[in-house]
């Protein structure tokens, strides 16, 4: 009988090691080379969220670009196998390039609790400008231990600011604000829903002028209401104001739908770590954005994703109508977004730039390229407006795709800018069956003004399609500055544009397609 079990526990050690090899396939791999000056690239592990509390939680990662001297890690509250060997910890070893590494730990014992862990690999190359790389992985527990509750908050209600019923929310959840009341500014932290049971934030607001306000800013911060490590959540039916930030998003699933984001330096921020996907939708955000003195550019939606953390995060913008702001009306470095049937309004004063900037992330390289679609929209270019920018702001390029499709593009009097210009680095510019009109004078424009450098575009030549454009002999369809290098046009299309009479809007037709001020946002569509 001894020997049968001694059999039977050979045949699964070796069934085992058999999965592990397997199981290599879900490992991800990152390359954390130096970029410069002895810094290695920025990486972490995908975030697990909604996990049953106590489970033990397995996950593998390839590193490359280590170099030709290895790393050294100690592995602490967690156990870590390299190349398929045993599991260990607290222990020294050393990782070298290629290293396949799978990592074992337990999620904590609480219902919505968040774990950090730290893997530290400290440098053996001592001219490297760092001694630590630090990748993080971050594990939260589920919290949908309790049925779902309303939790109502109000100046006659038991709880009377949101800050007051946070501790106590669960996945499914809802918080009920009184209509035509003020609240205080709040900060969400490590509370999250469900994908499939968000908690909502929302009003019994029946007309768009009941909704509550949150006004203010929250001590050191500054913003109205922030997200910090708090998933799906969705804020709805409120207005939000007045403050440093309106909506600060380090978080992922989170969606804002029929809010009103009105006078802050920044309107929607997302953070370069730690944000996930964002949905903005049905909603206005006005005079906000600008620059004071001594202060940083603010901007009415400022967005990034982190795409190491939260891979094939989406910024999805729909039925927005973002007018009179200051800065860029909606600047993003989101690893995929969506941008259409939006109402988007450059500024009325020379503090308004950019309709629309889709850029790299802020100084950190993307090895596979973003992606960005705008599609649908009203564009709407006034004086002070840039246009748009594609590709960088000077700080880190996209290197990937950006589509403009089936937008109308309006442009007022005095507008002189290019539509559209590329800048720092881009993988492919499509830009296929949009309309350019007009509500002043039909003045010489460029639709795309192409800056880049050969070696600037991800092919090493200009990839751009301007195919199935409606618009008329004042305007260029595509132009090369001087300072860049075009000896090899291949990749560049322009077909199929429709050249007609200048198509001329008058103020009466604008208007009124034009979403109202401060009500509840419609759908939004081109007719």
């Amino acid at each position: 009988m001894q020997r049968f079990y001694t059999t039977i526990l050979f045949l699964v050690a070796l069934l085992s090691a058999h999965c592990a090899l397997a199981s290599e396939s879900d490992c991800i791999e990152k390359n954390i080379s130096v970029y410069q000056w002895g810094v290695r690239h920025y990486a972490a592990m995908p975030a697990t969220l909604s996990v049953p509390p106590g489970n033990t939680l397995d996950a593998c990662i390839k590193l490359t670009g280590i170099g030709t001297k290895p790393l050294e890690i100690t592995p602490k509250h967690y156990d870590l196998s390299v190349n398929g060997g045993p599991f260990i910890t607290g222990k020294t070893l050393q990782i070298f390039d290629n290293d396949v590494l799978r990592i074992k730990l337990v999620a904590p014992a609480k219902p919505n609790d968040h774990k950090v862990t730290r893997l530290e690999f400290f440098e053996t190359d001592k001219t490297m400008r760092r001694d630590v790389l630090r990748i993080a992985w971050q594990v939260q527990t589920d919290n949908s231990n309790t049925l779902p509750t309303t939790w109502y908050v109000g100046s006659d209600k038991r709880f009377t600011q949101v800050s007051q019923v946070l501790a106590k929310v669960r996945s499914g959840d809802t918080i009920v604000l009184n209509k035509a009341e003020v609240f205080e500014p709040f900060e969400i932290k490590f509370v999250s829903g469900s994908k499939e049971y968000p908690i909502t934030l929302t009003s019994n607001a029946e007309s768009a002028n009941e909704r509550p306000i949150i006004s203010g800013g929250v001590p050191r911060f500054g913003w109205a209401v922030g997200l910090r490590s708090s998933h799906f959540w969705v804020v709805e039916n409120i207005v939000i104001k007045d403050a440093a930030v309106c909506f600060r998003n380090e978080s992922h699933g989170t969606v804002l739908r029929q809010v009103l984001i009105k006078g802050c330096h920044i309107g929607v921020m997302g953070t370069d770590y730690n944000a996930g996907s964002l949905t903005v939708t049905h909603s206005e955000i006005t005079q906000s954005g600008g620059r004071e003195a001594g202060k940083k550019w603010g901007h009415p939606i400022y967005v990034a994703s982190d795409p190491h953390t939260f891979p094939k995060a989406q910024l999805v913008l729909a039925h927005n109508f973002i007018h009179n702001n200051q800065g860029n009306n909606v600047k993003s470095r989101y690893e995929k977004s969506l941008i259409h049937n939006n109402w988007i309004e450059a500024g009325n004063d020379n503090q308004a730039r950019y309709v629309l900037e889709l850029i790299g992330y802020d100084g950190h390289y993307d090895f596979m390229g973003q992606e960005y679609v705008v599609q649908n929209n009203f564009l709407i270019h006034n004086r002070y407006g840039l246009g748009s920018r594609v590709g960088g702001d000077g700080k880190g390029p996209s290197r990937g795709s950006v589509s403009f499709k089936n937008n109308l593009f309006i442009i007022g009097s005095g507008f002189s800018f290019p539509l559209i210009r590329t800048f720092q680095g881009l993988g492919e510019l499509n830009v296929l069956n949009n309309t350019v009109a007009y509500t002043g004078e039909t003045a010489p424009i460029t639709f795309v003004q192409d800056e880049l450098n050969n070696t600037d575009w991800l092919n090493g030549k200009a990839k751009i399609s301007v195919i199935g454009n409606t618009v008329n002999q004042s305007v260029t369809l595509l132009t090369t500055i001087e300072r860049s290098s075009k000896a090899d046009q291949s990749l560049v299309e322009i077909e199929q544009n429709r050249n007609l009479e200048p198509l001329q809007l008058s103020r009466d037709i604008l208007n009124s397609n034009r979403p109202n001020p401060e009500e509840y946002i419609s759908d939004i569509g081109l007719n």
